[in-house]
């Protein structure tokens, strides 16, 4: 008796797994995969870029482009002259070994970070804005995951 207590239990925890995989949605820029990140959903997408914005908070932005980004100082300058205040750069690599360059900001209230990477013979950058008064260090950071899952 005990024994079917425990395999109906491992059972719907299977049938639970299982189903939050099916639901993993997952936008395509350039021919490659992106999943979108877990509290986050799609608001627009083209073939060579989406849109992404946290559920029940549009304040939580996601931006993925596809194109030749490598002049990451023109980038800093040009945002500079548009009002970002600049905060940091650095590159490092992600959990599936991808070199990433990260430039961070703030403007109006909010933190922007610039993601630029190459993946499958493709460049792409990632701009992600939240609010400043958000407490991130407590988070994981939905960009390194969604680098981190390129399919």
């Amino acid at each position: 008796m005990e024994f079917k207590n425990i395999l109906i239990v491992l059972s719907l925890l299977v049938f639970v797994f299982g189903i939050s995989a099916v639901f993993s949605e997952e936008v395509t820029i350039n021919g490659n995969a992106f999943e979108v990140p877990q509290g986050y959903v799609i608001k627009n997408s083209t073939d060579h870029s989406a849109q992404l914005v946290k559920e029940n908070n549009s304040n939580y932005t996601i931006f993925i482009s596809e194109g030749n980004f490598s002049d990451f100082e023109n980038a800093k300058q040009s945002r500079q002259v548009s009002g970002f205040k600049f905060l940091s750069d650095e590159v490092y690599l992600s959990d599936s070994n991808i070199t990433v360059t990260m430039q961070s900001y703030m403007k109006n209230e909010s933190y922007s970070s610039f993601y630029y990477f190459d993946a499958n013979n493709a460049s792409y950058m990632i701009g992600y804005s939240f609010p400043v008064h958000d407490d991130a260090d407590n988070q994981t950071n939905p960009v390194d995951e969604i680098i981190s899952n390129i399919v």
